[in-house]
């Protein structure tokens, strides 16, 4: 096996447990071997419609991934409170908490907008369940993709 071919099935496998994994970035992984395996085929057999297809879905993957505990919370009910005090608290925990910070920041915020807005614990609990849920939703489709993306690297070299 080619070097490129080794280090991109590497990046594959790192990408689905990145995917799971809060402190990897699973898609950028998968797509960054893809892309090896697409360098090291000299471009034959490999369509540049898919590679570009992986790059756009990663990049979609990427957004999804930080507004998905917020857009969570905006379906459980979150209020304006509720939706900054998700903002707010994910953008301090990916400072002072990295990796698992954006998630319990945006957790928290969610909570304490939605009770400082005079709302009860209740609604407020609900509103931060969103935030698991937007984040549950984003970790099925970045696993989706790696999966997928390691399932075509897998198909072209074996």
């Amino acid at each position: 096996m080619e070097t490129l071919i080794i280090i991109g099935l590497v990046l594959a496998i790192l990408g689905v447990i990145g995917s799971i994994v809060p402190a990897m970035p699973g898609p950028v992984l998968s797509f960054a071997g893809v892309f090896l395996l697409f360098l090291s085929k000299n471009f034959e057999g490999l369509s540049l419609f898919v590679l570009i297809a992986f790059g756009l879905a990663m990049a979609a993957l990427i957004v999804i991934d930080y507004l998905g505990p917020i857009l969570g919370a905006k379906f459980a009910g979150a209020t304006r409170r509720g939706l900054w005090g998700a903002i707010i608290g994910a953008l301090l925990g990916i400072v002072f908490f990295p990796p698992l910070g954006i998630f319990l920041g945006a957790l928290a915020g969610a909570f304490i907008g939605e009770y400082s807005g005079k709302q009860d614990a209740g609604k407020s609990a609900k509103a931060a369940l969103g935030v698991i849920l937007g984040s549950a939703v984003v970790i099925v489709l970045q696993t989706i993709y790696s999966l997928a993306a390691l399932a075509y690297f897998a198909y072209h070299v074996f």
